[in-house]
Parts: structure tokens; sequence; C-alpha cells
């Protein structure tokens, strides 16, 4: 989290006005995920890499890595969606692979392997979106964006409160872990069992405190005020929303051509 905020307050893209920005990201999201078409999806993720590489100066490495969290959960989404189960005495399927099982058979039809490149691409698509747009927008752009939009304040504030104590739990959590370690907290696997279950327990104890005290503050206040004000004094660029419409109908093309 703490890289991932870094990049989007250094990014080459960060003085790009936000709503180009979240208009370019969701033109290519919501084609990809209403179309569900593999090329449209491949369009969609080249371009947004080669944004987010080129454009934004995310180093490739870094890129690679935060790619392959959500691929680990994909890959378990993919087991599920190759292997059928069903009675041996089946008829009628066509398959690439089967197992014989006593009465049950495990097999991989065509239809599961059109399916799992579909969730493939199609994941890996919108997630490329997603990053594009956090890699490159720092969250008071984020917050300018949403207030435009008219989303209720307290969804605003929720999001911001919430980004902020992330940092705030991963300060308190690494500080609990080195005070931890200097104690030899994780040299054995009992004694690592117990000091994870020690941390926890300190942070949730440190959370409800933590809110507990922001409720204070703000109650002091009145409780009417807006915990994030955000002006931008940005201007927008017609290459900008050109460049949207090209891609818009570049989807489009792609589509209809597939």
């Amino acid at each position: 989290m703490i890289k991932i905020d870094y990049y989007a307050y250094t990014s080459g893209l960060k003085d790009v006005h936000p709503v180009e920005k979240v208009s370019f990201a969701l033109t290519f999201l919501l084609f990809t995920i209403i179309t569900k078409n593999i090329w449209v999806a491949g369009f969609t993720f080249t371009v947004m890499s080669i944004g987010v590489i080129f454009k934004a100066d995310i180093p490739l490495k870094a890129y690679l890595k935060l790619l392959s969290v959500p691929f680990a959960f994909l890959i378990t989404s993919l087991v599920a969606i190759l292997f059928s189960f069903t009675p041996i005495d089946q008829i009628d399927l066509e398959v690439l692979w089967v197992k014989k099982f006593g009465p049950w058979q495990i097999y991989v039809s065509p239809y599961n392997v059109n399916q799992a490149y579909q969730l493939t691409a199609t994941v890996l698509a919108s997630v490329s979106c997603l990053y594009f747009l956090v890699l490159s927008t720092p969250l008071h752009q984020l917050v300018w964006v949403l207030k435009k939009a008219k989303l209720p304040i307290v969804f605003i504030e929720l999001i911001g409160l919430t980004y902020r104590f992330i940092f705030v739990y991963l300060e308190n959590m690494h500080e609990i872990y080195i005070a931890q370690s200097s104690r030899l907290g994780y040299q054995n696997y009992q004694s690592w069992i117990k000091s994870v279950s020690q941390l926890i327990a300190s942070l949730f104890i440190k959370s409800i405190r933590s809110a507990k005290e922001l409720q204070i503050a703000i109650d002091s206040r009145g409780g009417d005020e807006h915990l994030f004000d955000v002006e931008l004094m940005m201007d927008y660029s017609q290459k900008h929303f050109i460049m949207i419409i090209i891609s818009f109908v570049s989807l489009l093309i792609i589509f209809m051509m597939t």
C-alpha cells in the first residue's frame, strides 16, 4: 500500500486532470466487462499496461508484482472452472481430458477451456484498468471526482478514512513486529503463533481506540464538518478527451469485427 501511494504521488500522470483519467479507465473497464470479448480484453490490457509503464513511469518489475496478487486468486478460480465432475455413465460428453474415480469421472471440456480463457482475459484487463487509475491518481484527486459525481458524503469520507487508517495500522503493525522480534518472538513455530495472535489483538485494540479518538475529535467540532474538502486547480486537455473518444471507437470496432 505504501508503494502504491508513493507511485500515485510521483506518477508521470499525476498532473493530468482526474476526470480524464477516470473517464479513460472506466471506458475500457466497462466495455471489457460488458462485452466479455477476449480481443477487447487483450486490447484493454495492452493499452493500460503501456499507460502504466511508459506514461505513468511505473517500473515494470513493480507492475508485474502487483499483477501477481490478483493472478494468485485467479488461479484458484480457474481450477474450479476447468475441471468438472459427472457420473461415469454420462454419455455425449465432448472432453479433452478425462479421469475416472469409481462411479465418478473428472474431465476438462472445450467449453471449460473457453470459459477459463475468457475469465483470465477479463480479469487481467479489468485489473489493469484499476491499476492504471490507482497508480496515476492520488487520493485527493479521487475524492474530488467522487464529490463531483454527487456521491453521498458519508461514503466518500469512509473511503478516505479507510485509506488513511491502512497506513496507520501498517505503521503500528511494523512497530509491534519489531518489538516482538527483538524479544525473539518469532524464533520457532510455537512462539510465532503466539506473537501473531498478540499482534492481531493489539491492532484490534488500537483500531478501536483510534476510532473513538476520531469520533471525539469530530464531535468536539460540532460533528457537521466535512473531513475531506478538496479543491483542484487543474485544466482539462482537449487532446485527452479526443484520445478517450478514439479509444471508445477502437473498442467498438474490435468488438464488431470479432
